[in-house]
């Protein structure tokens, strides 16, 4: 008598080919993450590939696969830096509201995004290795052209409006990040006081914005005094 013997199952094994375009992404974000927080607890020239590929735990061929140099890693972590502190285009309400409460809810925004840990961090950076990496640290900086160029319209928005007087509408917006967010900001962060209550922070952008736009808004017409009789 014959008898036939069961053939095991074979056990399908999941192919291990290459990483989707999503797994892809991932795994770039993460090596610029972890890059980030490493030059920014030393330096660019104390972290090499090696120290980098430990901590991400990732091979040098993944590393390499993605990145041409430690200098074209060091170029992506400040771009997405940049790209962290755009302030997002104002939408139709911002373009037809007064201008004062605009201008603080803008001014709030870019100062907690300057005195964030990321943006004092990736600041300090920059600032270290500019020698090395001048176009870098000039596009870092002139980044604040974005913000630049959408204050510039609010100002041209209220000047049609008669809120505010005639004026260079782009040199109004440079002033104003100067006066009540550069400024202020720097100064904090150079007082290691980055950590400002929301409420201390608006009452201060505030007290700015009023001050600056005294000086901007239309000059009231004051009645010609009359000469004194002889």
């Amino acid at each position: 008598m014959n008898v036939t013997t069961a053939k095991p199952n074979k056990v399908q094994r999941r192919r291990s080919g290459r990483p989707t375009k999503e797994q892809a992404g991932r795994i770039t974000d993460h090596i610029v993450d972890v890059a980030t927080r490493l030059f920014s607890e030393t330096s660019f020239e104390a972290t090499s590939v090696d120290l980098i590929a430990v901590k991400a735990r990732i091979s040098k061929q993944t590393f390499y696969s993605r990145f041409d140099s430690k200098e074209a890693l060091f170029a992506a972590v400040i771009r997405k830096r940049m790209n962290d502190l755009l302030l997002p285009s104002p939408g139709r309400a911002d373009r037809a509201a007064p201008i004062e409460p605009t201008l603080v809810r803008i001014g709030v925004e870019l100062s907690k995004r300057a005195l964030s840990p990321a943006a004092v961090a990736i600041d300090r950076l920059i600032t270290s290795e500019a020698y090395q990496f001048r176009q870098l640290a000039l596009a870092y900086h002139e980044s604040a052209i974005h913000a630049r160029e959408l204050i510039a319209e609010i100002f041209a928005n209220a000047m049609r409006e008669n809120q505010i007087r005639s004026a260079d509408a782009r040199f109004l917006a440079q002033q104003f990040l100067f006066a009540v967010v550069d400024g202020p900001t720097r100064a904090l962060i150079l007082r290691g006081k980055t950590a400002k209550l929301e409420r201390e922070l608006c009452e201060q952008v505030s007290a700015a914005v009023e001050l600056f736009l005294d000086g901007c808004r239309p000059l009231k017409s004051v009645p010609a005094r009359s000469k004194p009789e002889p």
